[in-house]
């Protein structure tokens, strides 16, 4: 089973927390509120693993999906919520400008800028803090059942791949939402990149 020492696991960790620091600001801008994300924790899990993970198999869920190519290898970076927290997100990002029976008319483009927001950041975040060299599509949309999206939509899925797991909060008004962030990448990408960070972070 690949793993992770613990520096490489804490060097991992410290460029989520910069990233999405940095993306709540931007998005507290955004909405004129202030917007709390945390990284509680993060994991590294095989792509079998991940389709049995939290029994999400056969959930409704949306997810932002944004490719990436270059030093680090190529790879998709994934933003994904359940159905029911995608709704309520909109319902806080358009506050009492529109009507509760319009909310999902707003949903893909209300979930899109925010995975651009923070898996922008994150991406921007690893470029500048490693010195790698990473181009980003353009990020997708996408919802549906959790399988087909995650893991099928994968260009790049083969048994080398590894995924990165990170738990995020989303704390709005004392509301709280579970999300995940999915770094799909092959091991010795991700165990590289953790190296490098580890040097940069001295």
């Amino acid at each position: 089973m690949n793993h992770l020492t613990e520096l490489e696991r804490d060097s991992l960790c410290e460029l989520f927390n910069i990233s999405l620091g940095g993306a709540a600001k931007l998005m507290s801008e955004m909405i004129s509120d202030e917007i709390l994300l945390t990284v509680p924790s993060l994991k590294l899990i095989t792509e079998s693993e991940a389709k049995n993970f939290e029994n999400l198999a056969n959930k409704d869920v949306c997810t932002v999906e944004q490719k990436f190519v270059g030093d680090i290898g190529n790879g998709s970076a994934f933003l994904l919520f359940h159905k029911s927290a995608s709704l309520e997100i909109v319902k806080m990002m358009m506050k009492d400008y529109v009507a509760l029976n319009e909310v999902s008319q707003f949903e893909k483009d209300a979930l899109s800028e925010i995975g651009n927001i923070i898996l922008n950041a994150i991406l921007s975040n690893l470029a500048k803090m490693s010195n790698y060299k990473i181009e980003t599509q353009i990020p997708e949309f996408f919802s549906g059942k959790y399988e087909e999206l995650l893991l099928n939509r994968n260009p790049n899925s083969n048994e080398d791949n590894s995924i990165l797991l990170v738990f995020i909060d989303y704390q709005l008004k004392g509301k709280e939402i579970k999300g995940y962030i999915f770094f799909i990448l092959n091991f010795d990408s991700i165990k590289n990149l953790s190296r490098v960070l580890i040097e940069k972070l001295k």
